[in-house]
């Protein structure tokens, strides 16, 4: 598991909305089996002491994910964020769990950097289709259309002034492409 895929899990909060019980009894399944791991003299050993670490780090890191916090409980047995020294209480706790988030900030702006890029060319892409064709300031013909006037409707080119328009492009472009290719006449004096 990586960041990006434990930022894209389902928030602790949220979880505990939907079903407490449930939440709190993984999250605190993922305490333990930390504690047990990392096996210190000074830790973690009755239900009160399990709930308030619960409850500080819930409320200390809103924004967690529950496969966040999977992730940085693995990474704690792992001793990733350093040495516990035998003890393993809830300053502990705090203390990964912020090298977490600092580990998790670059990766979440990343993240919502493309999020943004991809809004911006949806966006685009959306404003394209709803944009007049004829209605630019490169067609002198369009020109005199105001996109107001456009969405009105007001001040439209018909069918046959967009039909002639398009026939009169294309001429321009045969005679360009025709005198081109064709010789020029020579004078016979």
């Amino acid at each position: 598991m990586t960041i990006e895929t434990a930022f894209k899990g389902t928030n602790v909060r949220t979880a505990l909305k939907l079903d407490e019980q449930a939440t709190r009894a993984a999250l605190i399944a993922m305490l333990a089996k930390c504690v047990r791991f990392v096996d210190a003299n000074k830790t973690l050993t009755e239900g009160d002491e399990y709930k308030m670490v619960l409850d500080e780090l819930v409320k200390g890191y809103p924004t967690f994910t529950i496969e966040d916090w999977r992730l940085c409980l693995y990474m704690m047995a792992k001793e990733t964020f350093g040495g516990y020294y035998e003890r393993l209480k809830l300053a502990q706790f705090v203390e990964c769990f912020t090298k977490y988030e600092q580990l998790k900030q670059p990766v979440v702006t990343k993240i919502r950097q493309d999020e943004a890029a991809d809004f911006e060319r949806m966006r685009t892409e959306a404003l394209r289709h709803i944009t007049p064709e004829f209605a630019t300031e490169i067609n002198p013909i369009a020109a005199r259309v105001t996109a107001q006037d456009w969405m009105r409707g007001e001040n439209r080119l018909t069918y046959t002034e967009r039909e002639e328009m398009e026939k009169r492009a294309k001429q321009n472009r045969w005679q360009e492409v025709h005198q081109i290719y064709t010789p020029e006449p020579k004078d016979n004096d």
